[in-house]
């Protein structure tokens, strides 16, 4: 089944939020995300792995994000599986398009984003 069939079949809707720095009234720097997409995905999970932070380990659960076509999708970007209230949460750790000419020798009809990312802590999106 072609990357267009299983977004077709199996893909859900997923919300791209991209990041930008804010800085508070009082200096304190941090960051805010705004939706800039809406789209359609095939969610792989993939892995999970255990870093180790602060003495104990952290799992991480890896996945792989399949779009069909050329998405505006960047890395540190976060996607959503809701738009509103707590939603699963994955943030993007790479990117490639296997169609593009020059990315990896494949054909240029396998024009799909791929995107490599880690499921993060669920935040709570108040309405925007």
């Amino acid at each position: 089944m072609s990357i267009a069939g299983l977004v077709d079949r199996f893909g859900i809707t997923i919300y791209v939020f991209r990041p930008t720095v804010t800085t508070n009234a009082d200096g304190e720097v941090g960051l805010k995300f705004d939706s800039v997409l809406q789209t359609k995905a095939f969610m792989q999970p993939a892995s999970q792995s255990s870093d180790v932070a602060q003495g104990r380990e952290l799992g991480r659960t890896n996945a792989t994000a399949y779009f069909s076509g050329t998405v505006d999708v960047r890395i540190d970007d976060e996607l959503h599986d809701v738009l509103t209230g707590t939603a699963r949460t994955w943030r993007v750790v790479g990117i490639v398009n296997p169609g593009e000419v020059g990315t990896s020798g494949s054909a240029a009809h396998l024009d799909m984003t791929v995107v490599d990312c880690q499921e993060i802590e669920a935040q709570p999106r108040i309405s925007l």
